[in-house]
């Protein structure tokens, strides 16, 4: 599989029938239980312009879970149409990790708690850093690895591109009992939090500015 994030508005809608009870769960635990104003849905992107353009420093967090029950077998092997995608970039601009934060300073903990006292879903890994962004693009992304997350069969590449919207990608591999990919970018609003959705996982993501004189150094 390539690096390279495919854009796109979201699953066949045969995948999405499959996939509409597991999402509505989600929200009920998220919504109900904590009353976050989450953005869900399938395909779902906001169109957000993003703010403060001389901003280069952000602060990113991800949690990773499973669902515990994935089903029956499903077809998850229809590789979805690209959407503004194109030819790979020319232009420059690479992210840049500058620190991988303690999880001390994590802001979805409660979100994380709620997963697992759900029964539904299984939290599998638990990031956040501070980055810069890459031009629009680019498709420089920062691997799992460099996060520090390590977990048996997830693997992939997370994009952080800003051009007049930010954008914020996923390229994800779960192996196991068989293979699901999270495959998409979108476009994000700060302090949102994101829903990156697929019947067997997904990924709930948060992207906040960080002023230059933040002191985010490299560690």
């Amino acid at each position: 599989m390539s690096n390279s994030p495919c854009y796109h508005t979201g699953m066949k809608f045969a995948r999405r029938r499959n996939s509409n009870a597991r999402v509505s769960a989600l929200a009920a635990v998220l919504r109900l239980g904590l009353g976050l104003g989450l953005g869900l849905g399938l395909g779902w992107v906001s169109a957000a312009r993003a703010q403060q353009p001389g901003t280069a420093l952000y602060e990113v967090e991800m949690i990773v879970f499973r669902a515990s029950n994935i089903g029956a077998p499903e077809d998850w092997s229809v590789t979805p149409a690209g959407r503004g995608f194109g030819n790979e970039s020319t232009r420059g601009g690479s992210s840049q990790l500058m620190r991988v934060l303690p999880a001390s300073d994590y802001k979805l903990g409660a979100i994380e708690t709620a997963l697992h006292s759900s029964g539904a879903w299984r939290p599998i890994a638990h990031a956040a850093w501070i980055q810069t962004a890459a031009n629009w693009g680019t498709h420089a992304g920062i691997a799992l690895t460099d996060l520090g997350i390590n977990t048996p069969g997830l693997s992939g590449m997370v994009y952080l591109e800003r051009a007049t919207y930010l954008h914020l990608g996923m390229n994800l591999t779960l192996s196991g009992d068989g293979s699901f990919v999270i495959n998409e970018m979108r476009s994000v609003k700060y302090n949102e939090k994101q829903y990156f959705d697929h019947p067997a996982f997904g990924v709930i993501a948060l992207v906040s500015p960080l002023p230059r004189s933040s002191g985010a150094s490299t560690r």
